[in-house]
């Protein structure tokens, strides 16, 4: 658990979620750069956690879904966010929405830590 919510790991996770959400805002062709980047970040530090972690282990289905859960609420907040900003006239409301999204899931990774360890624990991993 230490390694996985790890600081670095969690701010290039939500520097890479920030990049291809607020790609919307940029012209082409630099929202294509922006998401390759921002993907690029999140999968190259998926690829140095996975490869650096002292202990692997097979992600479980309730877990699974427990992430899956949180993306599509990350997910329904970035859009949220994105119109309440359209409806209000704000300039760059994709960037907005992708800044609030990203500190909303650094925040929810330290806050639902306990849940995630209660998971892993129910489940026989702890």
């Amino acid at each position: 658990m230490r390694h996985a919510y790890s600081r670095p790991y969690l701010i290039i996770s939500a520097l890479g979620l920030f990049a291809v959400c607020s790609s919307f805002d940029l012209p082409s062709p630099w929202n294509t750069v922006a998401v390759l980047a921002g993907n690029g970040l999140a999968l190259g530090g998926l690829f140095v956690h996975q490869r650096r972690a002292p202990v692997r282990r097979k992600t479980v289905g309730s877990e699974a879904l427990f992430y899956a859960a949180m993306g599509v609420l990350l997910l329904a907040l970035f859009w949220t966010v994105a119109i309440v900003a359209y409806f209000l006239s704000l300039p760059a409301r994709h960037t907005l929405a992708a800044a609030v999204t990203a500190l909303a899931a650094v925040v929810a990774s330290y806050a639902l830590r306990p849940v995630v360890e209660t998971l892993i624990r129910r489940n026989g991993h702890g």
